[in-house]
C-alpha cells in the first residue's frame, strides 16, 4: 500500500509539473507575439512587356513591385510615372481588397485595357494578366 501512495504522489508532482511548463510556454508564446502567421498573401508585380517611346527609366523585362497601392499616371505624384501622351495624369490605380489585388481605371481618358478588353469597372487581377496603358504593356506576376 504504501508503494502505491508514493506511486500516487509522484504522479501527481509529475502532472502538476507539467502543468506550470505548459502554461508557461503558452504565456511566453503570448508575450512574444503568439503563434500568429504573419498574413502577407500572394505577392504580385508588374513586369513591363513593351515601353513607350519616352521612357530612359524603365527597362524592358523589369518588376515594378505592387505593395498595397499602386497608383499609375503621367503626373510626378504617381508611383508608376508613365511618360506618354496617351497616359492621363492620374490614369489607374492597382490596390489591395481582401488579399486580392484590384484594378481601377480612373475614368482616363484613353481607357485601360486587361488582357485586351476594356476596363469599365474595378476587376480582380490575377497571375499573367496584361493591362495596357497607353503605349506601355504590363504583365501581372507572382
Amino acid at each position: 500500500m504504501p508503494l502505491v501512495r508514493l506511486a500516487f504522489k509522484i504522479l501527481i508532482i509529475v502532472i502538476i509539473y507539467f502543468i506550470i511548463f505548459w502554461s508557461l510556454k503558452i504565456m511566453y508564446r503570448d508575450i512574444k507575439g503568439g503563434n500568429k502567421k504573419k498574413k502577407h498573401g500572394k505577392r504580385l508585380g508588374l513586369e513591363i512587356m513593351k515601353l513607350g517611346e519616352d521612357n530612359s527609366i524603365l527597362k524592358l523585362g523589369s518588376v515594378i513591385p505592387i505593395h498595397s497601392k499602386l497608383t499609375i499616371g503621367r503626373n510626378d505624384d504617381n508611383q508608376l510615372v508613365l511618360k506618354d501622351p496617351y497616359v492621363s495624369g492620374h490614369h489607374a490605380v492597382i490596390f489591395l481588397k481582401n488579399n486580392d489585388y484590384v484594378i481601377e481605371d480612373l475614368k482616363s481618358t484613353n481607357g485601360t485595357l486587361l488582357n485586351n478588353a476594356k476596363l469599365e469597372k474595378q476587376s480582380y487581377l490575377n497571375i499573367d494578366d496584361e493591362i495596357a496603358i497607353g503605349e506601355y504593356v504590363f504583365k501581372i506576376i507572382g
